[in-house]
């Protein structure tokens, strides 16, 4: 009976969590379409369009392990909230932008305060068992689809003119506010610390972020993170450039297909994800979304048909949309859960320096070699994941420290 009433809490404190993040990321998903039409408006360039998303990645890559450093510290929920709460800041500042400065202005916020994210993956780490941990992962994963679903639909039809975007944004800032206040109101004040059996396995202080990079093979597992990250970017870059140049899709197609994208995502990160892990474990399915996610890539260098580019879209982003609930949960196993929040702050950080690299570099190919060259340069950077799955991640994750000794304390 304990055991169950273990389980029915900690499953009820995961979907809270979701719940959480899907009402903030809403927002996120009415903010973002708008920016690339705001920016214009004020007098900016297309570079500014690139530098104002580069702005947003760069302040999340530095500041992102001090906020899971303070969840460890202080506990995920003020945190969480606090991060919620500046997350509506920025979107109250673009509501209001009337210069180029402010919508900088209001990026920069938005990432110096994004640590809601990983907070909350290290809360839903916390929250489920290690059995269950990558059903729970997938929980993020589907906020982020609902939120791309209905962000751009609520932006569309809240906006009032094709120049007028001050009502979706401070409807995003009140999504906001109301996730905060929710994430305050309703999560438990303490984090979780107990094995899955319900036993307190570790009262022990945060280690030091240089002591949890110590462990042989962690940092490149880090790096796992930028690769990925970068290898997304670069898709969601160069996508609707590849397909408006050869379909002569629109915005209107693009957002489509992203929304379709999106119920992929719903669909696919929950019991799916949570039996392909269970059947074949967390690294074989890695590899093989990985490996899916690298061909359907080098594919699209040479696909020329409506039928195949579409195909091959679908296929790659669904492909790569799975990748990152299991390095989360392979993540959330290396570390004790007094370390888990910085932990995940150190992947949000690499992934963000993913965000910036991805574009840049793909920019890069697409001037030099065409989408060919550009397909197969981001199709190259995938296969280092499944490169790194194949050699040492079995090394790794045969010796995991979830809910046993902490890493400053580890020899594995």
């Amino acid at each position: 009976m304990t055991r169950l009433l273990d389980r029915a809490r900690r499953q009820s404190l995961a979907w809270l969590v979701f719940f959480v993040i899907v009402v903030d990321l809403i927002g996120f998903g009415i903010v973002i379409p708008i920016l690339p039409f705001l920016s214009p408006q004020l007098g900016g360039g297309t570079d500014d369009i690139a530098f104002i998303l580069a702005t947003y990645s760069v302040a999340a890559a530095i500041v992102a392990p001090a906020w899971g450093r303070l969840s460890d510290r202080f506990g995920r929920r003020p945190i969480l909230s606090l991060c919620l709460l500046g997350g509506a800041i920025s979107h109250f500042v673009l509501a209001f932008a009337d210069v180029l400065f402010m919508v900088y202005l209001s990026r920069a916020v938005a990432g110096m305060m994004a640590g809601g994210v990983p907070v909350a993956t290290a809360l839903i780490a916390d929250a489920s068992t290690p059995e269950q941990r990558s059903r729970a992962m997938g929980l993020i994963g589907r906020a982020f689809g609902i939120g791309l679903i209905l962000g751009p639909v609520i932006g569309g039809v809240l906006a009032r003119s094709e120049t007028d975007f001050m009502l979706p944004c401070l409807v995003a800032g009140v999504l906001s506010v109301l996730a905060a206040v929710l994430a305050f109101a309703l999560l438990p004040a303490g984090q979780a610390r107990e094995s899955h059996a319900g036993a307190t396995v570790d009262d022990t202080p945060p280690a030091p972020l240089r002591e949890i990079v110590r462990r042989p093979g962690l940092p490149l597992f880090i790096g796992q993170f930028c690769f990925h990250t970068s290898a997304v970017s670069a898709s969601v870059y160069l996508f609707p450039l590849w397909v408006a140049n050869g379909l002569g899709w629109q915005a209107r197609e693009v957002g489509l297909f992203f929304g379709l994208i999106g119920v992929v995502m719903v669909v696919t990160q929950g019991n799916i994800l949570g039996r392909m892990t269970d059947r074949f474990g967390n690294l074989w399915v890695l590899r093989g979304a990985a490996l899916c996610f690298s061909a359907s890539l080098a594919l699209s260098a040479v696909a020329t048909q409506a039928w195949a580019m579409g195909a091959l879209g679908l296929l790659l982003f669904s492909a790569a949309t799975l990748c990152l609930p299991v390095l989360n949960t392979i993540a959330s196993h290396l570390v004790t859960p007094a370390s888990r929040g910085q932990f995940f702050g150190v992947t949000a950080s690499s992934a963000a320096f993913g965000r910036i690299l991805g574009p840049l570099v793909a920019a890069a190919l697409l001037a030099q070699g065409g989408y060919g060259l550009a397909w197969l340069g981001t199709s190259a950077v995938v296969l280092l994941v499944v490169m790194w799955s194949l050699v040492f991640g079995h090394g790794l994750t045969s010796q995991p420290t979830d809910a046993a000794s902490d890493v400053s304390g580890s020899t594995a």
